[in-house]
C-alpha cells in the first residue's frame, strides 16, 4: 500500500476519523438551511471578494486530488 504521508502516525489518523465521525453527527443534527441556488450565489459572493491576482491565477487542484486519493483508501477499508 502507498502511503500518501509518510509521517502520519495511526493514532492521527484514527484521531481524525474520531473528528470526522463528531462532525458527522453534528452535520446530522444540523440540516442544510440553505437552497442550492442561495448556496451558489454565496459561493459567487465569496469568489468576488477575492483580489484579482488570486482570481486570475490558474486553479491547482492537486491537493485536493491528493487528500481524496488517500481518504479513498480509508473508505475502502470500511467494507
Amino acid at each position: 500500500m502507498r502511503r500518501f504521508y509518510p509521517g502520519l502516525t495511526p493514532q492521527a489518523v484514527r484521531a481524525r476519523a474520531e473528528a470526522l465521525e463528531r462532525f458527522s453527527a453534528w452535520e446530522g443534527a444540523h440540516p442544510q438551511r440553505l437552497s442550492p441556488e442561495a448556496a451558489l450565489e454565496g459561493i459567487a459572493a465569496l469568489y468576488e471578494l477575492l483580489p484579482e491576482f488570486s482570481r486570475a491565477r490558474p486553479v491547482d487542484a492537486s491537493g485536493v486530488m491528493a487528500m481524496h486519493r488517500a481518504l479513498s483508501v480509508l473508505a475502502c477499508a470500511d467494507r
